[in-house]
């Protein structure tokens, strides 16, 4: 990282302020706040006081935004050093397979359709399969520009749309909304050259990410990489490969239970039976609840066995409780 204030004379390998933002997919106010109150970057200075990031500072804004998206804060992340952050990066995202199963992630394919003439490069497409690492990129549909999207994307299903046009006009959110319609885009990043402000507004309020676009497919790819809202895909879900002891016990054996504990002044015996029920009851509910995706089996499993785990931990404590108190234990399944 460079030291807070050096002059440097602005080059190729150099953006200013806004390029640097745009790059890493945040607005110049929050990079102003970053740099300000956590020192995330040091810009070095050119002759006339402008700020000059460095494609290696642009990175690593890039990560901690990366970060950010995937639940980190950034107070915990801003103090780590660049490989620090991309090593964070690759392990929130790995898939283990470990006996102990650390963590678990589904893999997914981004279906992505590319319309504009930039955009159809191979190196352009190249740039952002790179930038969604961990997701498998399948190009959906691609073609040169509007006139042949209305037509030649109806029933592409995709998950991302980029659209690369020259101008803004009154129409363009109309055409807009019927491309996204036909190819049935969650996320539709919007690139342009010129455009009145109040259409800009008017899209940024409809959900569109749009930017002004760049000259060539590498930065145009890095400006995408920004915008990207990658799922995570339940990166962050602990999954324990171990599963919880079965229950201990029937409803039968607690239901005696609470009754014989009405004769004890203390109510915890009471409580929890009561909290050994009901997780009992959501430990089977997450075994049988439906699943839309890969995601949600993962999801569904982790919270079983969450739940599988306190139950025992609370089976436990009823045994400890019924020992002190005298109560008979409940029998055991």
């Amino acid at each position: 990282m460079n030291s807070r204030g050096t002059l440097a004379t602005e080059t190729p390998e150099t953006f200013r302020s806004g390029v640097a933002a745009r790059l890493a997919g945040i607005p110049v106010e929050t990079l102003r706040v970053w740099e300000r109150r956590y020192g995330v970057v040091g810009p070095r200075l050119s002759a006339r006081g402008q700020r000059l990031y460095t494609t290696a500072e642009v990175r690593r804004l890039t990560l901690i935004k990366q970060l950010l998206d995937l639940g980190h804060s950034i107070g915990s992340i801003a103090i780590l050093t660049t490989d620090e952050l991309t090593a964070l990066q690759s392990t929130v995202r790995e898939l283990t397979a470990a006996p102990s199963g650390i963590m678990a992630e589904v893999v997914r394919e981004l279906r992505i359709v590319l319309v504009g003439p930039l955009l159809a490069s191979q190196r352009f497409e190249e740039s952002l399969t790179r930038a969604a690492s961990g997701h498998a990129v399948t190009i959906a549909g691609r073609c040169s520009g509007v006139g042949e999207a209305t037509t030649g994307l109806r029933g592409v299903m995709a998950d991302l749309l980029i659209i690369e046009l020259p101008t803004l006009h009154d129409e363009a959110p109309t055409i807009l909304a019927r491309i996204k319609e036909f190819c049935a885009a969650r996320q539709v990043i919007v690139l342009y050259k010129f455009a009145p402000s109040a259409i800009v507004r008017k899209l940024r309020a409809a959900g569109y990410d749009i930017a002004r676009a760049p000259a060539n497919a590498p930065e145009m790819a890095s400006l995408c990489q920004g915008f990207l809202r990658l799922s995570p895909a339940m990166a962050a879900v602990t999954v324990d490969a171990t599963a919880p002891a079965p229950p201990r016990f029937d409803q039968g054996s607690l239901a005696a239970f609470a009754d014989a504990s009405n004769t004890v002044y203390c109510e915890c015996p009471r409580h929890l039976v009561e909290l050994v029920v009901n997780l009992v009851s959501f430990e089977r509910y997450s075994a049988e609840c439906a699943n839309r995706s890969p995601e949600d089996a993962i999801l569904h499993r982790d919270l079983q066995q969450t739940a599988g785990r306190a139950r025992a931990l609370l089976e436990d404590a009823l045994v400890r409780v019924a020992t002190a108190d005298g109560i008979p234990i409940p029998a055991p399944i």
